[in-house]
């Protein structure tokens, strides 16, 4: 039995079986959906939307609509690589969501789309078996001191390898975790003040305490490939995510500002196929990324990735 969730979409899509698509997976929840293919008609569809989807394609309408409209949220998808759709998530602080598709004539991934819907609907956090299909295999990593990181990004490259997928694919996982357990390490601990405990010298030996270890998780279904790490700390802020990307894309600018070159988010953004982030200020921040094992590094490179932010 599907209950009525009292979330309401607008789906702008010009193609009608995908909006019919993204339109049943929002049913499927117990949302309320309304398809429109032409900007013209979504005025009147929008007195009591949540949320208004439609591909970057219109992204300057969806950011226009969101802005003059507190209630209500974006959520775009795309064919195109992501730096075109980037825009509208670091101008617009109400779209947090972007879906990567195949092309023009595809849907999102349904799971992609029901995790979003969930998740306006007021789900929380969801667990890694979320990202992935029934019968997966993961694997925690312990991580405490600096010498466990290298540990864990060794285990995590044999992982990988032990899939047999090229070596250049652990080694980007490698990298990626090795990332991302820097940013939990070194640069998401701090003392009761609110000050930075380890960020000063990245390059220093460390020994977390118990209430300061991340936990790291690598995870497969055989078509999928997720990395997850999680600080208990919740620093991370959505500028970080948005703006540090951007500058990468944008050929890696310094921003002192803000926090450098973005070259840490272009790791991330180099070696997924989606990037999630999910933070509860003060409790903890959760990154997942994941990879599709069917497509090759030329794919990976050009395809339309997905970029998620949550933030509570």
């Amino acid at each position: 039995m599907v209950f009525w969730c009292g979330l309401h979409a607008v789906i702008l899509e010009r193609n009608k079986l995908v909006g019919r698509k993204v339109a049943r997976l929002f049913l499927s929840i117990g949302a309320t959906a309304t398809t429109v293919e032409d900007p013209k008609e979504v005025a009147a569809a929008l007195e009591h939307a949540d949320v208004l989807c439609a591909d970057t394609f219109d992204g300057d309408f969806v950011a226009e609509q969101v802005r003059s409209n507190p209630r209500l949220r974006g959520m775009l998808w795309t064919a195109e690589p992501l730096r075109r759709s980037l825009r509208y998530l670091v101008e617009t602080h109400t779209i947090n969501h972007v879906l990567g598709r195949r092309d023009f004539e595809s849907p999102p991934r349904a799971w992609e789309v029901l995790m979003v819907a969930r998740r306006f609907a007021g789900a929380s956090t969801p667990p890694i078996s979320a990202f992935l299909d029934w019968g997966f295999t993961s694997r925690e990593l312990e991580v405490r001191t600096t010498q466990d990181r290298d540990g864990a990004v060794a285990e995590i490259q044999q992982f990988v390898s032990s899939l047999q997928l090229p070596k250049r694919v652990a080694e980007m996982f490698g990298e990626l975790a090795h990332e991302l357990l820097m940013n939990a390490m070194y640069d998401a601990p701090v003392d009761a003040q609110g000050r930075p405990k380890y960020a000063g010298d990245r390059k220093a030996d460390i020994r977390l305490l118990d209430d300061e270890r991340p936990s790291v998780r690598v995870a497969t279904d055989g078509t999928k490939l997720v990395l997850q790490v999680r600080d208990p700390f919740g620093g991370l802020l959505r500028r970080h995510v948005f703006d540090g990307l951007a500058r990468g894309l944008a050929g890696g600018e310094m921003d002192q500002s803000h926090g450098g070159a973005g070259l840490g988010m272009m790791v991330c953004h180099n070696s997924s196929s989606a990037m999630f982030f999910d933070v509860v200020r003060g409790k903890h921040t959760e990154v997942t990324a994941m990879f599709e094992l069917d497509m090759n590094l030329r794919e990976l490179r050009t395809q339309a990735k997905s970029l998620h932010f949550w933030s509570a």
